[in-house]
């Protein structure tokens, strides 16, 4: 079985630029997460250097991503929680880290019943008035 440890420290780096800036807490909780999945206290040096030298301009997701297209849907949905865990390192969340997310989702072949309670809905104004009836007139 092949080690898929710098794909996975890629799709993590892109999870911290996937809202066009880079957090010094995105980037922590890059080297954290794999450390843990290493079970190391420090990365190893190459590992160190990939992550610090991780370009997002050049970052290929769709190729990255079909490394991890044949796991089972679990190991799937591992993936997209590690991702999910570097986007929230940041305090906050916004669309294009949601988009990200759905982006790999996508790649790797998880439907959206899988990590929908990972992404955000927005309910359309046009929505509204049915669902402020049904609130209103509820039993």
């Amino acid at each position: 079985m092949k080690d898929r440890i710098d794909q996975l420290a890629d799709l993590l780096m892109s999870a911290a630029y996937a809202d066009g800036h880079l957090e010094g807490e995105e980037k922590m909780a890059v080297g954290k997460l794999l450390r843990l999945t290493l079970g190391v206290g420090t990365l190893p040096m190459d590992l160190n250097f990939r992550i610090q030298e991780f370009s997002p301009a050049t970052f290929d997701l769709e190729k990255t991503a079909a490394v991890f297209a044949g796991d089972p849907p679990e190991a799937k949905r591992s993936l997209l929680e590690l991702i999910a865990a570097v986007h929230a390192s940041d305090a906050e969340h916004d669309f294009d880290e949601d988009i990200h997310l759905r982006q790999v989702a996508g790649a790797i072949g998880l439907p959206p019943s899988a990590y929908e309670d990972m992404v955000m809905d927005i309910v359309e104004e046009t929505d509204l008035p049915a669902s402020m009836a049904r609130v209103r007139h509820a039993q």
